[in-house]
């Protein structure tokens, strides 16, 4: 009895795909695991090798497959790379809003703190206290600032635990610092700004490392809230034009 399936001709490409992807949760196959070889498909699907190879190429575009010359292409680690380039893209092409970006980045940055004083290592606090101290070294520096800004926020991603904080976050980079410039240009012309900054860090830092998660959570909040009422109060200057810098 063959194992060939039915393909119908015009989407060959796309079905071997949605073939591959059905595959891989019913054989079970894990990141680094290899997926069958394009001889193996060719027997199975009955298509052709460029065909095969062009279901590979697309998922390996979509970040499911790792595809080394000479080797069976293998299930891919999963990274922030795609959705770097889908938010990317949807905020070139204004199908997302500065607002809806913030909204969504406010509560990753709140949960990232909630849960680093929670499940954060010893380890994870000495670099957390090591970006600090960067922060503070570097302020007037604007570009190692903005640098260490957003390493602290990984740092707390990564204290975490949880994976889907740090991929959401680094997919989000562009945006994140962005808003980490806009954000000190806001607040530029304020009174001991420098000052200000620099002690909401130092509190998401105190708290996350003495495992205060809620006093935690409220810090970040706190960061948060000031930076995006700088922002729009800079928007509010600027006779009601939209605030695009985020």
């Amino acid at each position: 009895m063959t194992t060939k399936k039915l393909l119908e001709h015009n989407t060959l490409s796309s079905q071997v795909q949605n073939y591959i992807l059905e595959l891989i949760p019913r054989e079970n196959l894990t990141a680094g695991m290899a997926v069958p070889s394009e001889m193996q498909i060719i027997q199975d699907l009955g298509v052709s090798r460029g065909v095969v190879r062009e279901s590979y190429r697309s998922l390996s575009a979509l970040g499911v497959l790792e595809i080394k010359s000479g080797k069976v292409p293998r299930i891919k680690h999963f990274d922030a790379s795609v959705l770097q380039l889908i938010f990317g893209f949807a905020s070139a092409t204004e199908q997302v809003t500065a607002s809806q970006i913030l909204s969504v980045r406010r509560w990753l940055e709140i949960g990232c703190a909630e849960m680093a004083a929670v499940n954060g290592t010893e380890q994870d606090f000495a670099l957390l206290q090591q970006e600090m101290r960067l922060i503070r070294e570097n302020f007037h520096n604007t570009e190692s600032f903005v640098e260490h800004d957003i390493h602290f926020h990984l740092v707390l991603s990564q204290a975490s635990k949880n994976p889907l904080f740090m991929i959401l976050l680094q997919a989000l980079h562009a945006q994140l610092k962005q808003s980490v410039y806009a954000g000190l240009e806001a607040q530029k012309e304020h009174l001991q700004y420098e000052q200000r900054i620099v002690e909401l860090h130092q509190k998401i830092c105190d708290f996350v490392c003495t495992r205060d998660a809620e006093n935690a959570k409220k810090a970040m909040m706190e960061h948060f809230d000031t930076a995006v009422n700088s922002l729009i109060e800079q928007g509010s200057e600027m006779n009601g034009k939209s605030i695009t810098s985020v």
